[in-house]
């Protein structure tokens, strides 16, 4: 069976069409008939970034018509969640990529080695980066992205059970390798949390209180990565063993 194409669309909107025709936005219009070049009749697929797959056909006058799929998914375990401390740029760049490589959540956090608190406007531009990243990577689900916090606040959370989480550091003698901690991660695992830090690093204050909160320091290696390159090396480590875990499962 051929993969159709796929367009992203808010679950509410979806709901809201029931069995009648929906009225394309101008843009998803745009993007269907210029740039996939689909034609009246032709077949793709609209998600709604929380599990649900329908197929779609294209009718005139910016019509289509849903169908819903029997394709349903569930989240995938364990949850990857991304705690990232702020950069002065960069964060679009990571939000993107860490999207594309299966990241869950994302909180935002106001490192003490950060830029000043983003405003609003940037938030908004996050939000849309991770739903245009959600579509473009095919994804069906799209990450959860967190109110900012300090990393305090962040770091100060109460572990769950059957969770593991890791801060990644630079120069710390003895923390070993994140994929050599992942070999020994219990393969019942339900959330694991990367906490990557802003130029510069972490302060002491912020190792001390991961420290009591039961974050395991980990290196991602010998050398001293950006903090948008950490991150994304971090979850391509993730990911793989989570697809590794559920193989073995």
């Amino acid at each position: 069976m051929v993969e159709l194409r796929r367009l992203l669309m808010a679950p509410e909107r979806l709901a809201q069409a029931g069995d009648q025709p929906l009225q394309l936005e101008p843009q998803e219009r745009h993007y269907l008939e210029r740039v996939l070049r689909l034609r009246i009749g032709s077949a793709f697929a609209v998600a709604d970034g929380c599990g649900r797959l329908y197929e779609a056909t294209l009718l005139d006058q910016g019509l289509v018509q849903l169908k819903l799929s029997s394709r349903q998914s569930e989240p995938a375990s364990p949850q990857l969640v991304l705690l990232l401390g702020l950069t002065r740029k960069d964060v679009d760049i990571t939000l993107r990529m860490a999207t594309e490589l299966g990241v869950d959540q994302i909180v935002p956090m106001q490192a003490e080695r950060s830029q000043p608190s983003p405003g609003g406007q940037r938030r908004e531009r996050w939000s849309a980066q991770l739903r245009e990243a959600s579509e473009q990577c095919e994804r069906l689900w799209i990450p959860q992205l967190m109110s900012l916090r300090s990393s305090n606040e962040a770091l100060s959370q109460p572990p769950i059970k059957r969770g593991s989480r890791w801060i990644g550091v630079t120069r710390q003698h003895g923390a070993p390798l994140l994929q050599e901690v992942l070999k020994q991660t219990p393969l019942d695992s339900s959330r694991w949390e990367i906490a990557c830090g802003p130029e510069g690093g972490w302060s002491p204050r912020e190792l001390e209180i991961a420290s009591l909160n039961s974050w395991q320091p980990v290196s991602l290696g010998p050398t001293v990565l950006r903090a948008s390159t950490a991150a994304v090396a971090a979850l391509s480590l993730l990911q793989h063993y989570r697809a590794r875990r559920t193989q073995k499962l």
